[in-house]
């Protein structure tokens, strides 16, 4: 299912949605009956005026909104445009029209089957419990990173992880722990479909957080994986992300700031311990000496309103990259970010012992 963002931000278009038609009746309820001569299960909500259906054959929610220049129910996408009649009783008919290619118009016949949700009707169980099933591991298609190295999406209850494929003997206990991402518990489960079931009574959507598991970097020696959440709704401040990196022949989870002798912080799920993984970190006065001479930068001649990005407690993220580490400050808009990155040959002066051993791996296993 598609999140809000995916969606084009639909969420943040409900008020302008609810001024527009404001004044048009809305068939609030559950509705049954056909499309054509195909069954559907359509919804319409009343607080804001959003609805979706689905056919019963797929059970894959289609969002219906109003928008200002006419009185049409449009589909997402402009898939189909829906004129409804003013209900006669508990009976609403109406045709639904093409917008795309030959012109096409079917007749829509349904009958209200559920009146419980009220003005949120789309998130009742008349409706939005048609659409939940229990939850299963979902397979992606193969996808490859690299000449003999892939990977597959699995996704559970809107969580994503991946499975990986490649010549390295200790991807398959990886892989074993990155199964172990998915917290598979009721009280996860029962927050996923609660939350479906908030945006369709709220805007017809049954949305929920986009979820993103990505391999970044992967040799004969290293992996990183890189996990994003992006939380529906929630617009930038709902954006989230940590890094993971494994070392390939011991199969264990290595993080890449020890090598200059500091820590990153910690990203995990404490009740469960899954998702362990680093986030970013601040640099000690040494490295951020040194990285800043390399990169040319002088801190005193920062502007007014980035100087805390030129701050020793500074955030940044620590990847790893073809030719070199990436010192990475997140991107908020506003142009003060700093990102550098630095040849992994010339790393030798701020690492330490384990570093410098690392690091001496991964050029060896990119000749």
């Amino acid at each position: 299912m598609k999140s809000l963002h995916a969606l084009g931000g639909l969420f943040l278009l409900v008020p302008f949605m609810a001024r527009a038609a404001g004044t048009a009746e809305v068939p609030k309820g559950v509705w049954e009956g056909t499309l054509g001569t195909k069954a559907i299960v359509a919804c319409f909500n009343a607080e804001f005026p959003s609805g979706s259906y689905f056919y019963k054959q797929y059970k894959k929610a289609i969002p219906l909104s109003r928008v200002e220049k006419d009185s049409f129910w449009h589909e997402a996408g402009d898939t189909g445009l829906w004129s409804l009649d003013p209900a006669k009783g508990n009976t609403l008919t109406g045709t639904w029209k093409s917008v795309k290619g030959a012109p096409v118009t079917l007749p829509i016949r349904l009958d209200l089957s559920d009146a419980t949700g009220g003005d949120k009707a789309c998130g009742s169980d008349g409706y939005a419990g048609l659409l939940e099933a229990p939850p299963k591991i979902e397979t992606g298609k193969k996808e490859e990173f690299a000449p003999g190295r892939s990977f597959r999406r699995l996704r559970f209850a809107g969580q994503e992880t991946i499975e990986l494929s490649g010549p390295e003997p200790t991807l398959a206990a990886i892989n074993r722990e990155l199964r172990r991402d998915f917290d598979t518990s009721k009280d996860t489960i029962k927050e996923y479909f609660d939350k479906r079931r908030e945006f369709l009574g709220r805007v017809g959507v049954p949305a929920e957080d986009e979820n993103t598991a990505d391999p970044s970097y992967w040799s004969s020696q290293w992996l990183s994986i890189r996990n994003y959440t992006w939380a529906a709704g929630m617009g930038r401040n709902g954006i989230s992300w940590f890094h993971r990196t494994w070392d390939l022949q011991t199969g264990k989870q290595v993080d890449p700031w020890s090598w200059f002798g500091l820590r990153s912080l910690s990203k995990s799920r404490p009740a469960e311990g899954r998702l362990s993984g680093t986030g970013g970190g601040s640099m000690t006065p040494k490295l951020r000496r040194f990285l800043f001479r390399y990169a040319g930068i002088d801190a005193s001649k920062a502007e007014d309103n980035c100087r805390s990005n030129y701050e020793e407690g500074a955030y940044y993220d620590l990847t790893l990259e073809a030719k070199g580490m990436r010192f990475a400050q997140p991107a908020y808009g506003n142009g003060c970010e700093i990102e550098i990155e630095v040849p992994y040959a010339e790393l030798g002066p701020v690492l330490t012992p384990a570093g410098k051993a690392a690091v001496r791996r991964i050029d060896e296993s990119a000749k």
